[in-house]
């Protein structure tokens, strides 16, 4: 073979290379796509990745192409990243501007020039309302009620005060250390018990382990007042674990009251709206757990005091009550007395007078006695003079 009759590979390279660029020069096309094999090299603040796509009736790839993204690029990824709360990583399915480039040494791959922030956000809210829809249709224990979702968890009842706590989170959570500290530390003195279960609270592969964790607090038979899910903030991926359907199944029929504190700003999680109570941090859920308590003191201060003003009602209406019957045996007593004195009063007379009388005839009897005696007397002196004058 001759030296005309075979190129370098440079050569072929740069044709290819040439045909391309005449071909796609200054194109630019929407693409959906998987993202896959995903890596960012910060220094440099370059994505690399591939972009698949696969079968709809299957994993089967159909098609797979190389990608990059820089400079204007690698800022609206940033954007992407900020509007939607999902990180920008693997088996995304996404809608991306691209432009086509051939490099001789890199070879065929496209440029990622823009994102769509809707299409994601569409994505994740189709996945998570057909989860809520299964949840519903499922399971006699939950009910949409308006906007709201009423569970078998939701419909616990709280116990008058929280003391008792399991907590499920990750080991290296500055989310549960959060929350552990706002109770420790509350304005109250109130102390409580906080048992920790540690375990992955991010990624919807680590379901499972959540759900071990979650059976293993109620096989304890601990009777816990509440179980608190803890957890930081982080990108929408990390909190795609709280939207599993078993999860949300399992906390909308766990027999202890759930307190959420997952710390996601933007949406309301699948668990969240299972659960008793949602709260957007740790943080908050601590001080939701305070404020109940707190709830239930000043209650117990506001029946104290109702108590002590209600006594001083009543002993002042008794207390009243008793000065006019006080008043009122007085003025019997003084008038009985008047009526008794009188009566009195004319008892001493009549017995004076009666006196008086008695004695006057016992005198004139007494009288009238000696007047008899003493003419007896003189009858009897006269007969016996007459006897010695004979």
């Amino acid at each position: 073979m001759g030296p005309d009759q075979y190129i370098r590979l440079s050569q072929l390279t740069g044709q290819i290379q040439e045909t391309i660029h005449s071909r796609f020069k200054g194109q630019t096309y929407w693409v959906v796509a998987d993202i896959t094999n995903h890596s960012f090299k910060a220094d440099k603040k370059i994505h690399y990745f591939e972009l698949v796509e696969k079968s709809e009736k299957g994993s089967v790839i159909t098609a797979k192409i190389m990608g990059k993204s820089w400079g204007a690029g690698a800022l609206k990824i940033l954007d992407f990243e900020n509007s939607t709360g999902q990180r920008f990583t693997n088996n995304l399915h996404v809608l991306v501007q691209v432009s086509v480039d051939f490099h001789p040494l890199y070879g065929l791959s496209v440029n990622l020039l823009d994102l769509d922030s809707n299409f994601m956000l569409g994505i994740l809210e189709q996945q998570r309302n057909a989860t809520l829809a299964r949840l519903v249709r499922d399971n006699d224990f939950i009910h949409k009620e308006g906007e709201l979702y009423s569970t078998l968890n939701s419909r616990l009842k709280l116990p008058v005060i929280i003391q008792r706590v399991a907590v499920i989170s990750s080991s290296s959570s500055a989310g549960n250390e959060d929350f552990r500290h706002t109770m420790q530390h509350n304005d109250f003195g109130y102390v409580f018990q906080i048992d920790d279960y540690h375990t992955v609270v991010q990624g919807d592969n680590n379901a499972k382990l959540f759900l071990n964790k979650l059976i293993e607090v109620y096989n304890t038979g601990i009777p816990y007042d509440a179980v608190v899910i803890a957890r930081g903030g982080g990108s929408q991926s990390d909190f795609l674990i709280f939207d599993n359907y078993n999860i949300g199944r399992a906390v909308a029929k766990f027999p202890i009251p759930v307190i959420t504190g997952i710390g996601h700003q933007k949406n309301v999680s699948i668990t969240d709206l299972m659960a008793h109570t949602h709260t957007k941090t740790p943080t908050k859920a601590a001080e939701f757990i305070i404020a109940h308590n707190r709830s239930f003191e000043q209650h117990i201060l506001s029946l104290q005091r109702t108590i002590a003003i209600k006594s001083q009602q009543l002993f002042l209406g008794h207390y009243k009550e008793l000065s006019e019957i006080k008043n009122l045996v007085s003025h019997n007593a003084r008038e009985l007395i008047a009526a008794k004195k009188e009566g009195l009063m004319l008892q001493k007379q009549h017995i004076s007078q009666a006196s008086r009388n008695l004695l006057a005839e016992k005198k004139q009897h007494l009288l009238l006695t000696a007047q008899k005696h003493c003419k007896g007397r003189r009858a009897s002196s006269s007969r016996k003079t007459a006897i010695f004058s004979i």
